[in-house]
């Protein structure tokens, strides 16, 4: 591929030329889109909840200055960033800290956990869709007992302005996101970190199994190739790729070649290895499929799902599915 080939023959370019230069057309690879990264800084109104203060690798600021040379390095093209939280400002604080290279940082999923099913959602949702660059957001808290008739109207709400819900399955349960994906066929949602599978040297469970099976039916359900580190008990979590070989099969079973998206969960990712470690380790599994299906995973289906422009230079060819209107 045009950026392995690139490493091997030692050359290092910057980010803007690699989105600008034209290459040759049998090196028609995409850049890789990298859906899951996030950042934070310890000082804002409600910092980093999730993260122990005792934790000498997470436990302290990440912002794009750090992760810029490391996407540049590992030939990212794109970045969709992942709010690293649930506070409603962040929303608007993570599109203002990557505004400055829109080419690299192509969209940011937000968090309105705290405010879906509410009448405060609409006028903060439409608000945020006014930059282009808000694809979305994530629903990673429930803060409603029920999923009630203003939830469902805020989520069609969603789909109609064409963005998109990344759900950290856990608060939500697979059933309700299946419920969620069945009642709005055309809304666009996607699965975080396989769909929050716990890994272990024991089997999968095979409950988890069957209810990840049955959403999979659902062709507006994604699922995210990330955090694959994270999934483990065991930390460090384990560098051989056999470790993971029942998910990563389970999932393309189950996804297919089209609705599988790569995210490499950075800097989370740091507790166990680089990000070139978890490229590798993606790789390892999936280059072995073959270029196109390759391809699709760490480029076409995220450019796709996100709606966002690819890198400038040779289009990915591929036909856009549509999503069925209520």
């Amino acid at each position: 591929m045009f950026f392995s080939r690139l490493q091997q023959s030692g050359v290092c370019l910057a980010l803007a030329t690699l989105l600008t230069v034209p290459v040759a057309a049998d090196d028609a690879a995409m850049p890789i889109i990298d859906t899951h990264v996030h950042f934070w800084v310890l000082e804002r109104p409600e910092g980093i909840y999730w993260i122990s203060k005792d934790d000498p690798v997470l436990y302290q600021t990440m912002l794009p200055t750090q992760h810029q040379p490391i996407a540049v390095a590992n030939g990212v093209g794109g970045v969709v960033v992942v709010q690293a939280g649930q506070s409603l400002p962040d929303n608007e604080w993570n599109l203002k800290i990557t505004s400055h290279n829109p080419k690299l940082y192509r969209g940011v999923v937000g968090n309105l956990s705290k405010v879906i099913g509410t009448d405060g959602f609409k006028p903060l949702f439409l608000k945020l869709c006014r930059d282009p660059r808000y694809v979305g957001y994530r629903l990673s808290g429930k803060y409603q007992e029920t999923l009630s008739d203003t939830f469902f109207e805020n989520l069609e709400l969603t789909a109609e302005q064409g963005k998109s819900v990344d759900f950290l399955v856990g608060d939500y349960t697979l059933e309700q996101i299946g419920e969620i994906a069945k009642r709005i066929p055309n809304l666009k949602i996607i699965l975080d970190h396989f769909g929050g599978v716990r890994l272990s040297d024991k089997p999968l469970d095979q409950d988890w199994v069957q209810k990840l099976r049955e959403i999979a039916k659902l062709k507006n359900v994604y699922c995210k190739v990330s955090a694959m580190y994270g999934r483990f008990e065991q930390k460090p979590a384990p560098s051989d790729i056999r470790e993971y070989e029942p998910i990563l099969d389970l999932v393309f079973e189950c996804f297919g070649e089209d609705r599988l998206v790569f995210g490499s969960d950075w800097p989370v990712t740091k507790t166990t290895g680089d990000y070139a470690s978890v490229l590798a380790l993606t790789r390892a599994y999936f280059d072995k499929k073959g270029p196109v299906i390759s391809e699709k995973l760490f480029t076409r289906n995220a450019l796709e799902f996100y709606g966002i422009e690819p890198p400038e230079g040779p289009a990915p060819v591929f036909e856009p599915r549509t999503f069925e209107k209520k």
